[in-house]
């Protein structure tokens, strides 16, 4: 089987998302890119994620053409393949339908940094990419260029797509952005929201880049 491992890692990821309660029943999907081959591993169409073998995950180019499963892969995949062909340096992407950050993706606000962890990730505000039909390559564009350079969009009115230069980071990202959405929800419930600093979040990003973690 091609890239078996590959294709695990992808259901233990999609696993992990429905478990933390980032998706629901069938939403949602996962790709990462294999570094040797460029070949992308996406999950299927419509299918449990708690039932996947890998031979369900399906192996497409950077174009989504399927190189090897029989499954349909899934409707996002433009989104997910036109996000790998403008951005060489992301492995790994995941798109979650989570509740806090579809609901202010569903909101004609931006969403505003307050939490650290979240400023040192994007190191300014999230952008929302306008409403575009699921699983249209409208939506594929319009989201790979309000993401830019970034690690994390919101998606109006449909959910919110991370990155990183793995699918481990990537759903990392993604969990991050959910714990902001939900602080940055209940702290504008007690109060006036108290905007981290521009400059400060900037300072967070390059230290989170220069020392978190194992090098």
């Amino acid at each position: 089987m091609l890239l078996k491992k590959e294709r695990e890692m992808v259901i233990k990821i999609a696993l992990k998302a429905q478990q933390m309660g980032l998706i629901s029943l069938t939403f949602g999907n996962f790709s990462l890119r294999d570094p040797a081959t460029g070949h992308i591993c996406i999950t299927p169409s419509g299918m449990d994620y708690e039932e996947l073998e890998p031979a369900d995950i399906v192996v497409v180019d950077e174009q989504g053409k399927t190189i090897e499963g029989d499954r349909k892969p899934s409707i996002e995949t433009p989104l997910h393949t036109t996000v790998y062909r403008k951005r060489k340096d992301v492995g790994g992407v995941v798109h979650t339908h989570s509740v806090f950050a579809t609901a202010w993706a569903s909101c004609d606000v931006e969403f505003t940094l307050v939490a650290a962890e979240l400023a040192a990730l994007v190191a300014e505000p999230v952008k929302t990419a306008p409403y575009r039909r699921m699983g249209s390559v409208e939506l594929a564009e319009t989201v790979a260029e309000t993401l830019e350079d970034k690690s994390a969009v919101l998606m109006s009115n449909h959910g919110l797509l991370t990155v990183g230069p793995d699918i481990k980071t990537a759903f990392a990202n993604a969990v991050i952005v959910e714990e902001a959405a939900k602080i940055t929800f209940y702290a504008k419930m007690l109060g006036r929201l108290k905007e981290m600093d521009p400059d400060e979040c900037q300072v967070l990003r390059q230290w989170i880049v220069e020392r978190y973690g194992q090098k």
